[in-house]
């Protein structure tokens, strides 16, 4: 089970509550929960989505974030989506993740590129 909670809360809160992340993990039914925000800005989140592979797509007021199954960390997705808000991130009937910016559109991300570094220096490692 997992939630996002949006607002502001590692450096601009105080009292109960400020310090912690966006994004909870529970294997227990919601009766524990686990923090695995890691290394995610303090910004608004506003869309989570579990994707077929097992990664976590996420959408903030900053930019769509992935974390890969497995992996701690996450990271900005898709090739030329402008730093924008994502209101919203939806998997279509292509297979594809589909991203709602305010402002910029609709952006089409291909999920198979996660994780992939675009260097042209690839083949010779």
């Amino acid at each position: 089970m997992l939630v996002a909670f949006s607002g502001f809360s590692r450096a601009w809160s105080e009292g109960p509550g400020a310090g912690y992340g966006h994004v909870f993990d529970s294997l227990d039914g919601g009766a524990t929960w686990t923090d695995v925000s890691a290394n995610l800005p303090d910004v608004p989140t506003n869309s989570l989505r579990l994707l077929p592979n097992g990664g976590l797509a996420l959408g903030t007021d900053l930019a769509a974030f992935y974390r890969a199954p497995g992996e701690k960390n996450w990271k900005v997705i898709g090739d030329g989506l402008p730093t924008t808000t994502v209101m919203q991130l939806r998997t279509g009937p292509d297979g594809r993740l589909y991203a709602a910016t305010h402002g910029r559109g609709i952006w089409s991300i291909d999920p198979d590129r996660f994780g992939r570094v675009h260097r042209e220096d690839d083949d010779r490692q």
